[in-house]
């Protein structure tokens, strides 16, 4: 699914390391990956003259667990549930949908990581009708793509 988006909201705490410092079962110092993922992607205060588009995949992250659950059977649900046996396949095909719009040479952009850019998703999706949970059975992964506005000549 691709929505065009009329507003995107910006929030420090998704890029200073307020969010990726908060504690989660087996990392108590939160995210591993911070501070390189934020240091490694720009920041969002930096793109103006932007249309902005949420590119949106669906996965059944119960449905998955469940099959993983059936071939081990001694997974606990967490264990079946963990990011490094689905993520990666879904941000792959997310990053292809979202590059087959994205045309770089125009000045087109792609955040494949939008939180780090500082990007609120939750608060972004929100207003235009789509609602995250955390822990969801159903995850929605979201990359934005930024089309460049031409400037009008007179």
């Amino acid at each position: 699914m691709i929505i065009p988006l009329s507003t995107v909201i910006y929030d420090e705490r998704a890029r200073d390391g307020t969010w990726c410092m908060a504690p989660y079962p087996n990392h108590p110092k939160g995210c591993p990956n911070f501070p390189e993922c934020c240091e490694s992607r720009p920041d969002f205060k930096e793109f103006e003259g932007y249309d902005w588009f949420a590119v949106i995949a669906d996965f059944d992250l119960k449905a998955h667990a469940e099959k993983l659950k059936e071939k081990h059977p001694g997974w606990s649900e967490r264990q079946a549930r963990c990011v490094l046996y689905w993520q990666n396949s879904i941000r792959k095909k997310l990053r292809e949908k979202a590059q087959g719009i994205t045309y770089p040479l125009m000045g087109d952009i792609l955040l494949d990581i939008p939180e780090a850019c500082g990007v609120n998703l939750f608060a972004t999706m929100a207003k235009h009708g789509i609602y995250l949970k955390t822990n969801p059975d159903l995850v929605k992964k979201i990359m934005l793509v930024g089309k460049f506005r031409k400037e009008e000549s007179a």
